[in-house]
């Protein structure tokens, strides 16, 4: 309901006398206000119409006038209706030049028509756009919910919410940070917060721009506010696809790789977490840094969640005491992990990220295990394709852990340990006498004697650059299998 509207009624016969401001003009009345105080607003709330019959404004005092339309646009209201014929024959001068000066509407209404059926009409036009807003507002949530119920993502249904209000549409968490968003606005354009039904702690909201009137917004954005609510949940909950029992028993075999699962199982196990088996995989593991704070991992787990969700088909997670563990697969478009997962943990230094791909299943394994490997260092690191230590797990013959063993073994007959760590540490510093004697806290040329010995038992030439990666691997192999 706005002026326009009492305008091209021709019962009502009002006149409009000062358009006022293009902005006042299209504001919503909200509800009738007849007053003839010379200060009404005390009894005024946004976007009133007011009515008078200038009763106790029988002056000729501009400044009188002006001072009334003020207060009148301070509040403000949507317009000031005047009622010619009980006090004034005429609408005065001074109302006329304080509401052009203030840029408030101005309506004449005729004295053959009472206020009654002003407010009458008005009430009645508000009625039937709050019942059309309300059922329009219904509808929405009705269908969301069936697109929530038939798996559709949180963008997509935020997709369709946009596209019935015409406005952009973001969800935010706590802290500020937009996690899934849809639609457009102008720069500059009206900012409206909703907050979202949930009993958690860290809550959520929903941000429209681009529609400028709250009153509009609330009733038809209230009941689909309560279908988004319930769908974060979901996202976030531990009954969620996401967080199912199936995803947590196929992560834990994939991370406990000395249970021995036969390939066919894991195959199996994926299927039925909602995985594509022979598709490429992407690893997220999300833990606290040494200087981290545990109880922020959590809620900015969830964060990443729902993005990741909104950039890939298929999302699964698991919780551990201080790790999360996320398997992403299908991306839309280009999206790239390792820049999404930066963005949606740049206000949190203080946590420890690592991401990875692998192109099968097979190879999945081993990369958990990687990229677990770089958890603990503050920010987001990118884990490598390989290291030694994944290539060693991926040779689990006996047979070569028995033979790595025999061929070490005659370093254990003399000086204990010594000889084995001097091997280790030559190997791990490429043959560097200063880093190795720092570590070990020996002189050159024990060291050098210790390396003597080392050939001598194993019967080898450590110059041969064959012969170290053997050393490494053998090495790596045993410490693997105790």
């Amino acid at each position: 309901m706005r002026i326009s509207d009492l305008l091209n009624d021709a019962d009502l016969n009002i006149r409009l006398r000062v358009a006022g401001e293009e902005v006042k003009r299209e504001r919503p009345i909200s509800w009738c206000a007849p007053s003839e105080h010379m200060d009404p607003t005390p009894f005024l709330s946004v976007n009133a119409l007011v009515l008078t019959n200038g009763m106790g404004l029988n002056v000729r005092d501009f400044r009188i006038w002006d001072a009334y339309v003020e207060r009148l646009s301070s509040v403000p209201v949507a317009g000031l209706v005047f009622g010619l014929g009980a006090a004034h024959s005429e609408l005065p001068a001074g109302l006329i030049r304080a509401c052009e000066a203030h840029g408030l509407p101005l309506l004449e209404l005729p004295p053959q028509v009472p206020f009654v059926l002003v407010m009458r009409h008005v009430e009645q036009i508000i009625a039937a756009e709050r019942y059309e807003e309300l059922r329009k507002g219904w509808d929405l949530a009705d269908e969301c919910t069936r697109l929530a119920a038939g798996g559709h993502s949180l963008a997509e249904v935020l997709q369709r919410v946009s596209r019935v209000i015409g406005a952009r549409v973001a969800v935010v968490d706590h802290s500020g940070f937009e996690l899934v968003a849809s639609g457009g606005a102008p720069e500059g354009t009206a900012r409206t917060t909703l907050r979202l039904p949930s009993g958690d702690p860290h809550r959520f909201k929903l941000i429209i721009e681009g529609v400028r009137s709250n009153v509009v917004l609330q009733p038809l954005l209230g009941p689909v506010a309560a279908v988004i609510a319930m769908q974060l949940s979901y996202t976030l909950g531990s009954r969620s696809p996401l967080h199912s029992r199936e995803a947590a028993r196929f992560i834990e075999a994939l991370y406990e790789e000395e249970r021995g699962t036969p390939a066919a199982t894991l195959r199996r196990y994926a299927s039925e977490t909602g995985f594509d088996p022979d598709a490429e995989w992407g690893v997220v593991l999300i833990g606290v840094s040494d200087h981290g704070a545990p109880a922020r991992l959590r809620a900015l787990a969830w964060r990443a969640r729902v993005g990741l969700q909104n950039g890939f088909s298929t999302v699964r997670f698991m919780e551990e005491a201080g790790l999360t563990t996320i398997l992403v697969q299908h991306p839309h478009g280009s999206l790239e992990l390792g820049p999404a997962v930066q963005e949606f943990l740049e206000d949190a230094p203080e946590l420890s990220a690592a991401v990875s791909e692998c192109g099968s299943l097979m190879e999945l394994p081993l990369a958990l295990q990687l990229t677990r490997r770089h958890i603990g260092r503050p920010g987001v690191q990118r884990a490598p394709l390989a290291d030694l230590a994944s290539v060693v797990r991926g040779l689990p013959s006996q047979g070569l852990v028995a033979m790595s063993k025999r061929l070490l073994a005659p370093l254990g007959s003399e000086g204990g340990g010594a000889l084995r760590e001097t091997l280790a540490a030559y190997l791990r510093y490429s043959g560097s006498s200063r880093d190795i004697c720092a570590e070990l806290f020996i002189h050159r040329n024990t060291l050098t004697y210790r390396l003597r010995k080392i050939e001598e038992l194993l019967q080898l030439d450590l110059s041969d650059g064959e012969v170290r990666a053997v050393c490494l691997l053998a090495l790596n192999i045993v410490g693997a299998a105790r």
